[in-house]
């Protein structure tokens, strides 16, 4: 027999949410899904650290591996063998290993011999979501995105929620739809182009029965949960939408997880980010980025990509280290919100409580009585039709220089 033993998730990760559950439900709910063997050639524990992120696919992978462990040792340890393009994209922030292989918080103990001791390592590998994403020639090159199909990653810094989040969403679409039949049907009698695991997973989607979509909404391979308004012309796409979160007409949501109760704003533009409950979103777009419960952004611009090619830098638990992957957004922490104007660079974590706005001696307040009657308020907001002489241009000049 197999059993797992696991404490529960650390305090930090304890107060983050993936698929717009708490992590503690989320984890705790993956290990119920579990179909652990009741027969087994030798009886083993699984221990799960405190700092593992992982859901029910991520737990096969270990089981399945114990499983096939015909070595003689009475401890285990699990190293993570990741392909070269997802490690840079979601593993690379934590972790500086040369040969792309990770040790995971898990170890597993042989119950039946107690007076030997020895160890061994178990290599395990994933099985991955591949997608060549074409850019602009003006913006980067194209790349090669592989997506792990199942969750197993240690928490070692704010960045890692966003990617377990990312991971989990592919990983439970995957299983979605290999129950589904209907999606297996639309995927061949479609006129979609890719290959059939792609147009399969854009025919699957789980809407529940409250929630209220307009007829004119897109929804591709997506949970959409309890109480959800979905306004029209929003575009949802291999997302999940958490209870009673409103879209309104024309949001669009890509790649991404929504928590409950948040408000995505007319034609807002979501793209692979996390959003926890009581969100606030409007203006946009938002991309590569995650959002605590109850902060906002209003007509902010979130940088994920830096155009000079340098390393993107961001905090973890180990100190400031650099993100291999070219895109990266901001994250802001519980109630923080950025204001309108309000420039944050990628990599960058917002405190909670914080609010972000433009410097406010360049805001113009009601009642203001000096404001300039000849000079542009700035070089593009104002045009007039006096005639400047080169003295003037040049003191103006010197002025937004």
């Amino acid at each position: 027999m197999i059993r797992v033993n696991y404490p529960g998730p650390s305090a930090t990760i304890g107060a983050r949410q993936i698929l717009a559950s708490s992590c503690n439900e989320f984890l705790t709910s993956a290990i119920r899904e579990l179909p652990l063997p009741e027969q087994s050639r030798t009886d083993w524990t699984i221990n799960l650290g405190e700092s593992l992120l992982f859901d029910s696919s991520g737990l096969r992978i270990l089981v399945k591996a114990l499983k096939g462990y015909t070595g003689t040792a009475t401890e285990i340890r699990f190293r993570l063998n990741i392909d070269s393009d997802a490690y840079r994209d979601y593993y690379s922030l934590g972790s500086d290993s040369s040969n792309h292989a990770v040790l995971l918080p898990v170890t597993a103990h042989r119950n039946s011999i107690r007076n030997s001791s020895s160890q061994d390592t178990i290599d395990v590998e994933f099985d991955y979501c591949s997608k060549n994403m074409r850019y602009p020639n003006s913006l980067t090159k194209p790349e090669l995105v592989k997506t792990p199909l199942a969750l197993l990653m240690e928490y070692r810094g704010e960045f890692d929620i966003l990617f377990a989040n990312q991971i989990s969403l592919f990983s439970a679409i995957a299983r979605a739809v290999r129950h589904s039949p209907v999606a297996w049907g639309k995927a061949m009698l479609g006129r979609r182009s890719g290959n059939w695991a792609s147009r399969a997973s854009l025919a699957w989607s789980q809407i529940h029965r409250t929630a209220d979509v307009h007829p004119t909404a897109v929804i591709e391979g997506s949970f959409i949960g309890a109480g959800v308004r979905v306004g029209a012309h929003c575009v949802v796409r291999h997302s999940h939408i958490g209870e009673r979160a409103e879209l309104f007409d024309g949001a669009k949501v890509e790649c991404s997880v929504v928590g409950s109760g948040s408000w995505l704003m007319h034609d807002l533009v979501l793209i692979r980010s996390h959003v926890e409950d009581q969100v606030f979103l409007i203006h946009g777009p938002y991309q590569f980025s995650c959002f605590h419960s109850g902060s906002a952004a209003f007509a902010t611009i979130m940088m994920d990509y830096r155009p000079d090619a340098k390393a993107i830098k961001a905090q973890t638990l180990s100190g400031i280290r650099e993100y291999h992957g070219q895109f990266l957004g901001a994250l802001l922490k519980e109630r923080a919100k950025s204001l309108g104007g309000s420039l944050l660079a990628p990599g960058i974590i917002v405190p909670s409580e914080t609010w972000l706005a433009a410097d406010s001696a360049t805001i113009h307040k009601p009642g203001r009585t000096d404001l300039p009657t000849e000079l542009p308020v700035s070089p593009a907001s104002m045009h007039h039709t006096h005639k400047w002489r080169k003295s003037e241009i040049k003191t103006v000049s010197e002025r937004f220089r």
